[in-house]
């Protein structure tokens, strides 16, 4: 019995000690980390890009059949609130994206920005381990909604609607 306890003392601590480690800055009601990424033109898009604007960020991979079906939505999400202060960036965790994307991104008919994720952006963003990965940001970028797995568009059309209308603070 001794021993037994011995082991979950040690699993114990280490989890108090590592997990404060594993866990990234995100959450809801933070503010979003801000980051500067890569298109797979090359050039550098900031989060800060996008002031003023409620964004739908989603962290996918061409290979995760969830990210898959869930980017028809959002290229609807895209046509129905873009011009109204919305916009939807994913963020593409694959290994060869510039292999992966162009024909992803044609195929879907992706019609917002499509960046090349970082460890950085991975970590800050709460250590992105599974996919798919949401996050809804009100206009000054705070994380209204964090969503683990698909999501559709039934789920997140009253969220974007209430963050719209939302008032901007100044």
């Amino acid at each position: 019995m001794t021993r037994l306890k011995t082991v979950s003392f040690i699993i114990l601590v280490c989890f108090v000690v590592l997990l404060p480690a594993c866990q990234g800055k995100a959450d809801d009601e933070s503010r979003a980390p801000e980051f500067t990424l890569l298109n797979l033109s090359g050039d550098t898009v900031n989060l800060s890009d996008y002031r003023g604007k409620v964004v739908l960020i989603n962290f996918f991979a061409t290979y995760c059949p969830p990210c898959r079906m869930e980017m028809p939505d959002f290229v609807e999400l895209q046509k129905k609130y873009g011009k109204k202060g919305f916009t939807v960036i994913a963020i593409s965790v694959d290994n060869e994206p510039e292999k992966m994307l162009p024909s992803f991104i044609e195929r879907l008919g992706l019609n917002f920005p499509v960046l090349l994720a970082t460890t950085k952006v991975l970590k800050d963003y709460g250590n992105i381990y599974a996919l798919p990965v949401t996050f809804v940001l009100d206009r000054e970028h705070k994380i209204a909604k964090k969503i683990t797995g698909m999501v559709n568009k039934e789920e997140l059309d009253p969220v974007i609607d209430h963050l719209l209308a939302a008032k901007r603070s100044s």
